[in-house]
């Protein structure tokens, strides 16, 4: 009999549910075959079963894997949150570096008569401020203790009027568009008698 069927019927002769002369015929064959005698030996070998105990084992390098990633994570995570902290304390604390990213420029402007003159606006020894960093936000600030609006303008080197007056109402901004970086720029004010909080941001 051809060697492909007695291989098909291998599976039934070994689970005992072919006939009493299929079975015959299958012990004649393997009888005087020896390629199916092996074929049928190998079949009714009992199939590798993995104990729990090799599954855990097997296991056991992924975990630590694994664990040595989540510490990496967390140890990635809390240095970030370090050096977040580390780096905030610094730009509060540190005057240059919090005046580098937080860049600002106050000043007091008294005026001791009621004429309402264009009065020129110091920002400490200099008559001129600048946009000298790219962390300015361009913007005039009217404090807001200041009891009433303010009236400015902006003047070039020259003298020539850059951005014409504007009015800004306590605690109010204005923003200044088109200046330029790293130029010097002549703030003047014209209010009643009083003492009036400006900053340019």
């Amino acid at each position: 009999m051809n060697c492909n069927i007695i291989k098909d019927l291998c599976p039934s002769y070994i689970d005992g549910i072919c006939s009493e002369d299929t079975s015959r015929v299958v012990e004649e064959h393997i009888h005087h075959c020896e390629e199916c005698r092996l074929y049928l030996e190998v079949m009714e070998q009992p199939t590798n079963t993995i104990l729990p105990e090799e599954v855990m084992a097997a296991k056991a390098p992924f975990k630590r894997i694994n664990k040595k990633r989540r510490i990496q994570v967390f140890i990635s995570i809390l240095l970030t949150f370090m050096l977040t902290i580390i780096g905030y304390q610094v730009v509060q604390d540190v005057g240059v570096v919090h005046d580098y990213f937080f860049p600002k420029n106050m000043t007091i402007v008294n005026v001791t008569d009621d004429k309402e003159e264009w009065n020129a606006v110091n920002f400490g020894n200099e008559e001129y401020f600048k946009f000298d960093s790219i962390f300015w936000n361009k913007e005039i600030v009217n404090d807001a203790n200041n009891d009433s609006e303010v009236l400015l303008r902006i003047k070039d080197a020259n003298g020539h009027v850059i951005v014409d007056e504007f009015h800004i109402s306590p605690g109010k901004s204005k923003k200044l568009e088109g200046l330029k970086k790293n130029v010097n720029y002549y703030l003047e004010i014209k209010v009643k008698k009083g003492q009036f909080f400006i900053n340019v941001v």
